[in-house]
């Protein structure tokens, strides 16, 4: 994980020297495949603001969504990240932790960013207290917009999570109805949601029409308080090129964007062969998308069936005759592959279209 980190003194450059040994991270989407596969694991990479401007270092960890952290006085932070902030689904989630390291504050992105869940880490870690003033954690709530995060699903009108917090905080209980087409109800008779979530069918929500939370993949309704969540269903498996950097990958992403052959809001994870965790622009990539970065052994994805683009290089190289769209059709579980592998100056990617979704309520 990339850590934006600044500082004002010897003491909070110690203190960033203790952040930098521990294992942070931030939950952007439950998975689960057939093929196996597990999360790729990165260690904390710290960027410096060295000689830099403070309102510079900032402005680049904003246009990335990248966490901030400040060792220092609160009032610091706020009035440099003042002129930055824009919306909820795009700010960088920023911390600041006074220079004893005794308290861990969550300023900004607290649920959507994860500042919340990276300061009770860094919190339990240091043996400080998590300042956390979120109202529906303060009152041991049900978030919704964790629900989401961490369920990968796409808010698709934010300003409704207000009206769902603010039932929950009155001591409501909120209605949730999910679209057969995302969940059968016999996975939804699994799902333990907690007390104050009454969780209905979908033929249930047609006919009560009180509905506080769609989970579909339909188009948002014009109620602007009932929120509305859609699964994000595309996985892209990835390969490149030993060392290849960020800006090079992310080109790639950027040009199959323009060309809408893929929509950034419905990225679920980025799937690669295991031989890849540890490239750095993969896993700069899935931190920017703040999307899940799965991996899969050779052999794992060699079980994958299905027509593969095959290649006798890659074979002999990783172990496996097709790396991006045998992974991306592991990583949607088996899911229909929608882009063949495409290449471009050493990276190669595949979209498949993930059909079932994972939810918990955690």
């Amino acid at each position: 994980m990339i850590l934006y980190m600044t500082w004002f003194s010897e003491r909070g450059r110690e203190l960033v020297a203790r952040i930098t040994e521990l294992s942070l991270s931030v939950s952007y989407g439950f998975w689960q495949s057939r093929y196996g596969g597990h999360p790729a694991v990165s260690k904390i990479q710290i960027r410096e603001r060295g000689n830099r401007s403070l309102p510079d270092f900032l402005e680049e960890a904003f246009a990335q969504q990248f966490p901030v952290i400040f060792i220092g006085a609160l009032g610091i932070a706020v009035r440099a990240i003042a002129p930055l902030i824009r919306h909820k689904t795009v700010d960088s989630p920023v911390l600041v932790l006074d220079e004893a390291g005794q308290f861990v504050i969550p300023v900004l992105s607290g649920h959507l960013g994860g500042a919340n869940e990276l300061a009770q880490q860094i919190a339990e870690s240091l043996h400080s207290a998590a300042v956390v003033t979120t109202a529906t954690d303060v009152n041991g709530l049900f978030a919704v917009d964790v629900f989401a995060r961490k369920n990968g699903l796409r808010v698709c009108n934010p300003e409704a999570i207000r009206h769902v917090s603010g039932k929950l905080l009155q001591g409501e209980i909120i209605v949730m109805a999910v679209d057969p087409a995302c969940m059968s109800p016999e996975e939804m008779a699994e799902l333990q949601p907690p007390k104050e979530v009454k969780l209905i069918s979908w033929n249930e929500a047609q006919a009560e029409h009180a509905v506080d939370v769609w989970i579909t993949k339909k188009e948002p309704q014009e109620d602007r308080k009932t929120l509305v969540l859609a699964p994000k269903t595309a996985v892209l498996g990835m390969g490149c090129r030993k060392n290849k950097s960020y800006n090079e990958i992310k080109q790639m992403i950027k040009t199959m964007v323009d060309s809408r052959e893929i929509d950034l809001d419905d990225i679920y994870a980025l799937a690669s062969v295991d031989v890849k965790e540890k490239e750095p622009g993969l896993q700069e990539l899935a931190q920017h998308l703040r999307v899940p970065f799965v991996v899969f052994s050779a052999g794992e994805l060699k079980k994958v069936p299905g027509d593969f683009t095959a290649s006798a290089f890659v074979a002999q190289t990783v172990g496996v005759d097709n790396v991006c769209e045998r992974a991306a059709v592991a990583a949607a579980d088996g899911g229909s592959l929608l882009i063949h592998k495409q290449a471009m100056d050493g990276v190669t990617i595949a979209v498949a279209k993930r059909e079932k979704i994972v939810l918990q309520f955690v």
